[in-house]
Parts: structure tokens; C-alpha cells; sequence
């Protein structure tokens, strides 16, 4: 018979010890080089929109494998491991843009992935995209949008819309300050819960921002009556979405954002300490001798 390891005696005690871990459904650490990520759901990466995998070195795929170089020295760090997502707005084009599908419909959502503010960075006067969630039709009842808006000298705030273009911006908060924040990773947060019903208005709107090298979040945004329930269709909760999109002010030079270790959760990720389950160190390995 064997025995247990003293390896297996410390992961045990590490299992009975430690809190429930949030539930991840999903992540991407974008370490396969492409877009292929899936799960058990089918979520699925949309067509590239102007995004690409890139290294530090090259972007290698682009809605296909490809290995381009670009001229000079191009500060293209992921968070972690070699690959991230890149977000290109071209000078004066509106439009970059990262869907996906989730693969089912979660009453209860949550986005955690890091974001690295473009070494440029400069907000012009109107809106840009940052993050849509939706459960069947886009930019109707049940649709969550967040924005940024210019807070003054090329920084920005972050607002959020209740119904998409049918609800008014609200709550805009200091999100991006010029210069200091060029170039810094922030870790955020988002969470959208359904409404019960049509007319409760007892959904969940909760954004959090970390920056890096921080040991806790800014809740940047709290709404607990919102009407995320969506009247178009019978199945309600988060099925869709995209990181970015339209920049209605264009930037007036190449702005480059980064996405790493996109995670897909149905409970917090959140705990008291303020870490995510993501950054906590990994539990010891299982042996048997």
C-alpha cells in the first residue's frame, strides 16, 4: 500500500485551510499563441478586429497564425508569461475592437482581466468604448457599457451605462490620469447579476480597479436596483461581449492597449485581502511514494 507523501499531507491541510476559491469558468492567459482558448460552455473568441497575439517581439496571429515584426523597439511586455492581446488604434481611426461569446447565459458574471494603459495615452473630448456585456440583443434593455469620458489634460473618467444607448451614462469616476498612469497595468473587475424579473430592478452592477504593485481594489462603480433584464429574449444573463471598441474621439496618434489573463468567473474573485484567485500562489502538488 502506499503512503502518502508529506506533499499530499500539505496540500490536504492547504484545502481544509484555505477559503473558497471563486469559480472560474474560464481564462486566457493567450499562452497558445491564437485564439483557441475554450470551455465546457463553448465560449469563443470572435474574429480579430484589428487585435492580434503578440510577444515582445511580434505579433503572431492575426484571425489566423502570422509573425510580424514591427520597426524599432516596441514596448510590447506582457503581464505574465510571453503573449497578450493588443488592441491597435491606428492614428485617427475610430474602431478596434475584441468580441466574444460565452457560450451560455450567466445570471451572474464576473470579468477579471488585466489592461495596460497605452505609454501614450491621451483622451480627447467625446467617448470611448471600454467593456460591453449583453444577454441577447446588444445595446437594448439588459445591456451593461462602460465608457471612458475626458477628465481634463489628456486623462479620463469611467462611466457606465444601464440598458446600453436606452440608459443615460452615470457615475463618472476618475479612472486615468495623465501622465503618471501611461503605461501602468491595472487589474479590473466587472460584474453584471440579472434582474429577477422584467420591472425588479434588483440587478448588480459592480466595477473594481488594482493597479499593479497595489494590495487592493477601488470599487469605481456600485449600482444594486439596475434593469438588466433583457425584454427580447426568454433566457436571461451575460452571453456576450467585447473589450474595447469605437473610439469616437481617435486617437491623434498609434495607441496601443494590452490585454493579459482574461478570466471568466460566476462568484467573486474578490476576497478580503483584495488579491484574486489568479494571484494566489498555487496549492503544493499531490505525490504518491
Amino acid at each position: 500500500m502506499k503512503k502518502l507523501s508529506l506533499s499530499v499531507a500539505t496540500a490536504i491541510t492547504f484545502a481544509l485551510a484555505s477559503p473558497v476559491q471563486a469559480e472560474q469558468v474560464f481564462f486566457d492567459s493567450f499562452e497558445s499563441g491564437d485564439m483557441s482558448a475554450t470551455n465546457e460552455d463553448g465560449f469563443d473568441w470572435q474574429r480579430n478586429n484589428r487585435t492580434s497575439v503578440v510577444t515582445s517581439e511580434a505579433a503572431v496571429y492575426n484571425n489566423g497564425e502570422i509573425y510580424n515584426v514591427p520597426p524599432g523597439n516596441p514596448d510590447w511586455e506582457p503581464k505574465s508569461g510571453e503573449h497578450s492581446l493588443r488592441f491597435r488604434y491606428a492614428a485617427n481611426q475610430e474602431m478596434t475592437e475584441q468580441r466574444f461569446v460565452l457560450g451560455t447565459h450567466y445570471p451572474d458574471l464576473w470579468l477579471a482581466y488585466w489592461i495596460r494603459v497605452p505609454v501614450n495615452f491621451y483622451h480627447g473630448r467625446l467617448n470611448n468604448k471600454f467593456l460591453a456585456l449583453w444577454p441577447a440583443e446588444y445595446d437594448t434593455a439588459g445591456t451593461v457599457t462602460w465608457q471612458t469620458r475626458p477628465s481634463g489634460s489628456g486623462g479620463a473618467n469611467l462611466v457606465y451605462q444601464d440598458g446600453g444607448v436606452t440608459g443615460g451614462e452615470t457615475d463618472p469616476t476618475p479612472f486615468i490620469s495623465v501622465p503618471g498612469d501611461r503605461g501602468r497595468w491595472m487589474h479590473v473587475v466587472a460584474r453584471v447579476k440579472a434582474a429577477s424579473s422584467a420591472n425588479a430592478n434588483d440587478g448588480v452592477i459592480q466595477f473594481y480597479r488594482r493597479w499593479e504593485g497595489e494590495d487592493s481594489y477601488a470599487k469605481i462603480h456600485e449600482k444594486l436596483n439596475a434593469d438588466t433584464w433583457d425584454d427580447s429574449s426568454s433566457r436571461q444573463g451575460i452571453s456576450r461581449g467585447y473589450l474595447m471598441g469605437w473610439a469616437n474621439d481617435p486617437y491623434d496618434e498609434d495607441t496601443e492597449w494590452f490585454v493579459d489573463d482574461f478570466a471568466v468567473h460566476t462568484t467573486s474573485p474578490l476576497d478580503g485581502a483584495g488579491s484574486t484567485s489568479d494571484n494566489r500562489p498555487n496549492p503544493p502538488e499531490l505525490h504518491l511514494e
